[in-house]
């Protein structure tokens, strides 16, 4: 797997709901006039609220799912990273060093500080703040000051409080496991 992924950010004034938000009294004005405009104006107020609620609910999601950035050895360079929100990994194995970057504090070890790798996956149960920043890759490396970072992970498609986002996520961990298995299995 020789690739960079890295999904498009969207556009909250380009998504349909907005659009048809928009469109509903643009519509009503000009077919209608300004009589009809003003009339149905509680009906069509509270309709265009509703598709813009729903478009933004919709837009966080395609915006978490767009943060993600993956650099997968491309061109044989020896790196391999994962960035997402405030956490960062970079394997470099070229030099033999993991950089990690976790909120406001950053390190980088060689590759023989590694001493544990695994991934925890809590779906969302309706507190999806808890169980999301509870989930993650771990990475525990030989240093008293910081002995375990977690790296954040985010669904490319769906959210953790559906299967297809479950799903997601845990295939992105159980790839990120075989990288490290196979760097760390080569050193």
């Amino acid at each position: 797997m020789t690739a960079m992924t890295h999904v498009k950010q969207p556009n909250f004034f380009l998504m349909k709901r907005v659009i048809l938000a928009i469109a509903l009294p643009v519509v009503i004005l000009v077919f209608g006039g300004m009589k009809p405009f003003l009339e149905l104006a509680f009906g069509w107020g509270f309709i265009s609220l509703m598709l813009i609620m729903f478009a933004y609910k919709r837009f966080q999601l395609k915006k978490f799912n767009a943060m993600t950035v993956d650099y997968f050895n491309v061109n044989g360079d020896g790196i391999w990273s994962h960035e997402y929100h405030d956490t960062t990994m970079k394997l470099d194995t070229k030099a033999g060093k993991l950089y990690l970057k976790e909120e406001n504090k950053q390190k980088s070890y060689n590759l023989s500080d590694i001493k544990e790798c695994r991934y925890e996956i809590i779906p969302d149960t309706g507190t999806r703040r808890g169980n999301f920043h509870s989930s993650g890759f771990f990475i525990t490396v030989n240093d008293v000051q910081f002995p375990e970072w977690q790296i954040k992970f985010f669904p490319a498609r769906g959210d953790l409080n559906n299967q297809e986002g479950v799903r997601d996520m845990e295939i992105q961990l159980k790839r990120w496991m075989q990288i490290f298995d196979q760097v760390i299995g080569q050193e």
